[in-house]
């Protein structure tokens, strides 16, 4: 998830300033006053942290959490290493509400996740009947871990067994013969996503299929992207007042 174009601030960005929290204070009640120090404190007490919930492996006995970095990520190729995201998983509730929302015929679909990363949305994804799920993530050691957690997760949910991880660039992965659902949680920048927009339109030339894009993070960037290829039409937005979990979702309607 997120780097690049419209970069999002990194949750891990602001922690180590904090080891000394008797001159954050100073610093902050000198600049903002008492009370509006204080405001910010509670703020940032009550928030949801992403990197450190691991309420999710905790249940599961698996490591879905934590972020790393693009730069971290061991991709080879300095160009699509410009373009990579930084890792950071969808929280489960927030995956769960975006496919019930999809209202759809599970079975008749394959789930496809780009940036899989360890592969926490691919398990919750396993919650519902789809005919096929599908991770594809381009870092070694993330599809490494993703791997471990598939083989050691034990839901008492789950409803589809077939995961399939692949290893490699998006850009290169061939697309199911079936109808269906490709999750982004913003993986990569604007190049590599036109292309990638490009590849999911050819490939579906002559096997015309039913696609659903749902977005998380829909940045600036990615929308404007998404514009260029009149073949996908925006079917709704859904809001969140955390717009890191806001989510588009988009239709693939062919030539």
């Amino acid at each position: 998830m997120t780097n690049s174009d419209d970069q999002q601030p990194s949750p891990a960005a602001d922690t180590s300033p904090w080891r000394d929290m008797r001159s954050v204070l100073r610093q902050s009640i000198s600049m903002l006053g008492f009370w509006m120090t204080l405001r910010y404190l509670l703020i940032y007490a009550l928030s949801y942290k992403p990197v450190a919930d691991r309420s999710f492996d905790r249940k599961h006995a698996t490591d879905t959490g934590g972020l790393v970095s693009a730069g971290d990520l061991g991709i080879d190729d300095a160009a699509t290493e410009r373009q990579a995201n930084l890792f950071l998983g969808a929280p489960a509730r927030v995956t769960r509400y975006m496919l019930r929302a999809l209202d759809i015929d599970y079975s008749d679909f394959v789930f496809v996740d780009y940036g899989s990363g360890k592969g926490r949305t691919l398990l919750v994804a396993a919650e519902f009947p789809f005919k096929k799920i599908v991770g594809v993530e381009i870092a070694q050691e993330l599809h490494a871990i993703a791997g471990k957690n598939v083989d050691q997760y034990r839901g008492n949910n789950r409803k589809c067994a077939d995961i399939e991880l692949f290893c490699g660039d998006a850009r290169s992965f061939l697309l199911p013969d079936s109808d269906l659902v490709l999750h982004m949680y913003h993986p990569f920048g604007q190049d590599v996503l036109r292309e990638v927009l490009q590849h999911i339109v050819a490939s579906t030339r002559e096997n015309p299929s039913q696609i659903l894009i749902p977005y998380l993070l829909p940045v600036a960037m990615a929308r404007a992207v998404f514009k260029e290829f009149p073949q996908f039409t925006k079917v709704r937005d859904v809001w969140c007042v955390n717009t890191q979990y806001r989510w588009t979702l988009y239709e693939y309607h062919g030539q």
